[in-house]
């Protein structure tokens, strides 16, 4: 029965994302107008390039297109595409090519249109497939096991979270939410016993809650309002007007702070189980003294985890900022955008770090009071 229960929870765990994936779209701002319909973004694909015009500083292709999806679909239309050298992320397209096109529409008919951009879906389609071939083929079930709960955790923040915020829910909640379901999913599906199930998502959740209230305290001493991104500027102009940035923010802080967390939450529990096998009577505080000082071994390397990924993040605007001059990197590294991302970081390997200590306690206490109990207690289900 016990080789049984690993397949049960991934039967489950897909059943729920089949759920998820039909679960019906939502929409923020109702029905839709037919003024509103007269522009949109549509997938298409070229099918020939009709005219090149060179001029002084870019070149213009009238290129024909047929819609792929939406009222137009399967229709051929004319659209430019303006390509030039000098602007980063400007090209020249080919027939075959899967685009994206801005369409300008009146009383039904296409009055102009533009290629906004390349269609990627297909090859990042096969960059996670790769990803997740190299997953199983190293952590084999195990892999299956984490690939299940990331996929589960990515679609309940696609249909679930990310609309409840669209919708004028607290995101702060939502972010809480959306920690647990992730916790839950992820440590359920991973783990294999259920002392180990149990103290790792308690490590997990304190240790996301570290995060928080270390960027709720830096948020206020550092004086931002939340407002870490340009997109923020386009809510105003939206059904999105409403949400409040702040609280966003921490939410974000939260998610961020997942699975890092998660992965040292799992990493402790996993270590003080295994010393309580190989010493059934270990006390209290020999467990938690091994245990820190795995976690300072942990430390050493962790902490710059989430920095680093910042900085590899964010390395073109670190290149722009070097390159602009002193003044302009000293205003732009204290204002609201550089300095929120800066506290998103650090809140977040806050919440690892202390992770560490508070899952340790937690796991010391716990496996402490099962005095002369080994490997005929905690029995490992592979």
């Amino acid at each position: 029965m016990s080789r049984l229960i690993p397949w049960i929870k991934r039967i489950i765990a897909i059943v729920l994302i089949v759920l998820l994936w039909q679960a019906p779209s939502f929409s923020t701002s109702g029905s839709v107008t037919a003024d509103e319909q007269q522009e949109a973004f549509y997938r298409g694909s070229v099918e020939a390039v009709v005219q090149v015009l060179p001029q002084e500083s870019s070149t213009v292709q009238l290129v024909s297109v047929k819609i792929s999806e939406g009222p137009l679909k399967g229709q051929v239309i004319y659209a430019q595409n303006i390509y030039e050298s000098s602007m980063y992320g400007s090209f020249l397209v080919s027939p075959g090519d899967k685009i994206f096109v801005y369409v300008i529409m009146d009383n039904g008919k296409v009055t102009d249109a533009y290629i906004q951009d390349l269609d990627r879906l297909s090859g990042t389609i096969s960059t996670v497939l790769i990803f997740s071939l190299i997953v199983l083929l190293i952590a084999h079930l195990k892999g299956l096991d984490a690939l299940l709960g990331l996929f589960l955790t990515g679609l309940f923040m696609w249909k679930m979270s990310i609309p409840m915020i669209a919708h004028g829910e607290n995101p702060l909640v939502v972010g809480i939410l959306t920690v647990i379901v992730g916790t839950v999913a992820t440590i359920t599906l991973v783990m294999d016993s259920l002392d180990k199930i149990m103290l790792s998502s308690a490590g997990t959740v304190l240790g996301v809650v570290s995060a928080y209230v270390f960027g709720l305290m830096a948020a206020k001493m550092t004086s931002i309002h939340g407002i870490t991104s340009e997109i923020f500027s386009f809510f105003q102009f939206s059904a999105l007007k409403n949400v409040n940035a702040l609280t966003l923010f921490f939410s974000a802080i939260m998610i961020a702070a997942l699975g890092a967390v998660m992965d040292v939450a799992v990493s402790i529990v996993s270590a003080a189980r295994e010393i309580k096998l190989q010493n059934p009577d270990i006390k209290f505080l020999a467990l938690f003294s091994s245990l820190t000082r795995i976690g300072r071994d942990m430390i050493g390397t962790m902490v710059n985890t989430l920095i680093f990924a910042y900085a590899g993040s964010e390395l073109g605007l670190l290149v722009y900022l070097y390159s602009s001059g002193e003044n302009t990197a000293f205003k732009y590294i204290t204002g609201e955008f550089f300095v929120g991302d800066v506290v998103r970081a650090l809140s977040a390997s806050a919440g690892l770090i202390l992770t560490i200590p508070l899952t340790a306690l937690m796991a010391s206490l716990f496996y402490a009071k099962h005095k002369g109990v080994g490997r005929e207690k905690f029995k490992h289900v592979d």
